[in-house]
């Protein structure tokens, strides 16, 4: 048994199975925290020797005690802006409230009486392939409807969104010609009208005109603060939100404790590459670093969004979607875009990342990577890759080479597996590839991508472990699958990598932060088939209980 020399325990865990997720994958019986640290790990016996009368002493009951999850992609803003009624600032129009687009239409009209006219309606969650209709909502519905509010309503991916006449018209799109003026594919229009589908970037840009106030966006990051908690996550890499006011609110809410989980957020702007773009260079202009900060909060990668989503489909792919040849990928950036920005970033001494799904763009972010390094050769740069859905065996290679840390999201198997096996076919082989990553070393971590994937911890355990579409209960491809004690190491550890914190947490071990969740099983004896049925029984960060069943 290690220790730290204090004179008393604030807290002891005992009689349970610790999954301490060290080196060694040691399992131990009991856990010593005084203040906001680990100060003793080891056998019950040996920690109760450094417990007195001031000591709260919490019986685990043998239940699993494991290190605070780290959700590597989580967006806490727009997660809490979601609501489920017509007074939200963003609607949530997934499955659950929403089944057909008379529903979605009905909502809108709610909004539309309680809104002033020009004000913007901005929904978000259904899937053209689970709604009663199997098809987007179109511009025309929603003109009928709301034919002075600008409306926005995204898919569950938030890359292909289906605008009104009202909101075309914000960026200066009027008549089928105007969409011109924008990047091709991405204003569809079908027999020379428009569909009021657009996709990717172009989107992200109309999406700029709906302003979410600061007020909005601290009330939904505190919404976002009791979900992840609950859900046993203490740290979460936040990959962009709207911008300067953003990082302000957020650092704010971290400094003051009030948004509890640990922060490490990117330089990124869901708004797009404009807006991406402004707000990474002015941060390289200063000087800064990735990491300054503290332990509640630090700036992160500097991120950049180069290709579509998954389940639209729109993610740039090597060869065409196999449910439909013609459907067209999206690319903001071109390949040697890519590996200039990389070298830019590299150069300044941050670390990059970028959102690349398909293989496509994910080949441009190797090649970057690897010029880069050749150029300018950096040790330890942990540069990133956000997604990273579809691989083989040569990139994996490759990425292993340079040490990169891919963020991958088997949650999304969990909402679209059947979709992704008939988009891509016999790629699934290799998509969402974490076995074979882990088998080429490298240190891969699990983010929820959340609101587009469920945040839900088990959910994405049972994900990355059984590779079920849970949404109808098939099995999508095996290839990839892992242990759940490997899951779970990419859910602690790994994500501390990610942004350089292993060295103070990511596993109990004595001198890191005692940041712990008691879970409701001992999963060293739980059947695969049995993940979703976890629970967190209570969550502990930076030495204080913040969540308790």
């Amino acid at each position: 048994m290690k220790t730290l020399d204090f004179s008393y325990l604030d807290y002891a865990f005992v009689n349970g199975t610790v999954i301490t997720m060290d080196s060694a994958d040691s399992i131990v019986e009991a856990v010593g925290i005084k203040g906001n640290q680990i100060v003793c790990v080891g056998t019950q016996n040996d920690v109760l020797s450094y417990a007195d009368k001031r000591t709260k002493r919490i019986d685990l009951g043998g239940h699993s005690l494991i290190p605070g999850l780290i959700d590597s992609h989580f967006h806490p803003i727009l997660y809490g802006l979601f609501g489920h009624d017509e007074d939200a600032a963003i609607i949530n129009t997934n499955h659950e409230d929403c089944q057909s687009i008379e529903d979605i239409l009905f909502l809108i009209a709610k909004a539309v009486k309680k809104r002033p006219k020009g004000t913007f309606i901005s929904m978000m969650g259904y899937d053209q392939n689970r709604i009663k209709e199997k098809r987007h909502i179109t511009l025309n519905e929603l003109d009928l409807v709301a034919p002075d509010h600008p409306v926005q309503c995204m898919r569950t991916c938030g890359h292909i969104c289906v605008y009104n006449s009202c909101a075309l018209a914000l960026i200066g799109v009027n008549e089928p010609e105007d969409a011109k003026q924008y990047p091709e594919n991405e204003i569809v229009i079908e027999d020379g009208r428009f569909t009021g589908v657009v996709k990717d970037h172009t989107h992200f840009y109309l999406w700029s005109k709906a302003n979410y106030s600061k007020e909005e966006q601290i009330k939904a990051a505190l919404k976002s603060n009791e979900i992840l908690l609950k859900n046993g996550i203490t740290s979460i890499h936040d990959p962009g939100e709207f911008g300067e006011q953003s990082v302000q609110v957020m650092q704010t809410l971290c400094k003051e404790r009030l948004f509890k989980p640990r922060t490490y957020m990117m330089l990124h702007s869901i708004y797009g590459k404009r807006f991406s773009k402004t707000l990474v260079d002015y941060f390289l202009d200063l000087g800064l670093l990735t990491g300054i900060g503290d332990d509640y909060f630090r700036l992160g990668s500097c991120k950049f969004m180069i290709d579509g989503g998954t389940s639209g489909p729109s993610c740039a792919t090597r060869d065409p979607y196999d449910h439909d040849p013609k459907m067209p990928g999206i690319l903001a950036w071109d390949r040697t875009e890519v590996a200039d920005y990389i070298k830019m970033i590299h150069d300044a001494g941050c670390q990059a990342t970028a959102h690349a799904v398909g293989d496509l763009a994910i080949e441009f972010m190797v090649e970057g990577y690897e010029r880069a390094q050749k150029e300018n050769p950096r040790e330890n740069a942990r540069h990133r890759i956000e997604h990273c859905s579809i691989v083989d065996p040569d990139l994996i290679e490759r990425m292993a080479r340079l040490g990169l840390c891919p963020s991958l999201n088997p949650g999304f198997l969990e909402w679209n597996g059947v979709n992704y096996t008939n988009y891509f076919g016999k790629r699934m082989q290799f998509f969402n590839a974490q076995r074979s990553m882990i088998d080429a070393g490298i240190r891969v971590s699990i983010g929820s991508d959340a609101p587009s994937g469920p945040v839900d911890f088990a959910a994405i355990l049972d994900a990355a472990v059984n590779r079920i579409d849970r949404t109808c209960q098939t099995m999508v491809d095996q290839t990839q699958k892992i242990t759940l004690m490997e899951a779970l190491r990419l859910y602690t550890i790994n994500g501390a990598y990610a942004s350089f914190e292993e060295k103070t947490k990511g596993s109990i071990e004595c001198g890191k932060l005692a940041d712990l969740v008691v879970l409701s099983e001992d999963i060293t004896k739980l059947s695969s088939e049995r993940i979703r049925e976890l629970s967190v029984e209570l969550t502990m960060l930076d030495g204080n209980i913040e969540y308790q069943k």
